[in-house]
């Protein structure tokens, strides 16, 4: 083989081994390019989603009663009474209807609302009118009505203003001020 031939065939390999090499590194670098996409994507969602995580927790710092007369509120209205009950009231805590008698206790209040359950035979609907609350004080109030026909008797509409005192997460005091008509 002449110098001329072995030379040429060199020059050869070395271009066909560098088009392979272009080509493996053009894949790669498309497989790499495709990945780095899908991590930013991914990025871009998880920032997202701690981003609205962050904003709930300063919004909860900043009204966590008004928040959680919203979540009690919204436990009654798919009927899950005696869950929200359990879970925002405390041990020790004093209800009350108008100037009546306060009752004294969640064992007591818990039967209290029971019976109160017990004795409505139709809810025609209910609603919440307003929320509002004193963060400083722990205090919410709820504006709301029902329309309930109760057991052997007649059918009425109730709106109320419900208070609450709140401490340590719990309902401590709740006064309901209201006027029932008939409907």
């Amino acid at each position: 083989m002449s110098s001329g031939d072995f030379l040429k065939r060199v020059t050869d390999s070395a271009k066909e081994f560098a088009e392979n090499f272009a080509d493996k590194a053009e894949d790669t670098f498309d497989v790499l390019s495709d990945k780095a996409e899908d991590a930013f994507e991914k990025a871009k969602v998880k920032g997202s989603e701690l981003r609205d995580r962050a904003q709930v927790a300063i919004a909860d710092r900043e009204t966590p009663h008004l928040n959680r007369v919203m979540d009690l509120y919204g436990m009654m209205a798919q009927g899950k009474m005696m869950d929200a009950f359990e879970k925002y009231y405390d041990d020790d805590v004093v209800m009350q209807e108008n100037a009546e008698e306060p009752t004294r206790g969640k064992a007591a209040n818990r039967e209290r609302l029971k019976h109160w359950m017990d004795i409505v035979e139709q809810n025609h609907g209910a609603g919440v009118v307003s929320m509002t609350s004193n963060e400083a004080e722990g205090v919410t109030m709820v504006e709301s009505w029902v329309d309930i026909t109760i057991k052997g008797g007649a059918r009425n509409r109730m709106e109320e203003v419900a208070v609450q005192r709140w401490k340590g997460g719990k309902v401590i005091h709740e006064r309901f001020y209201y006027d029932k008509q008939d409907a």
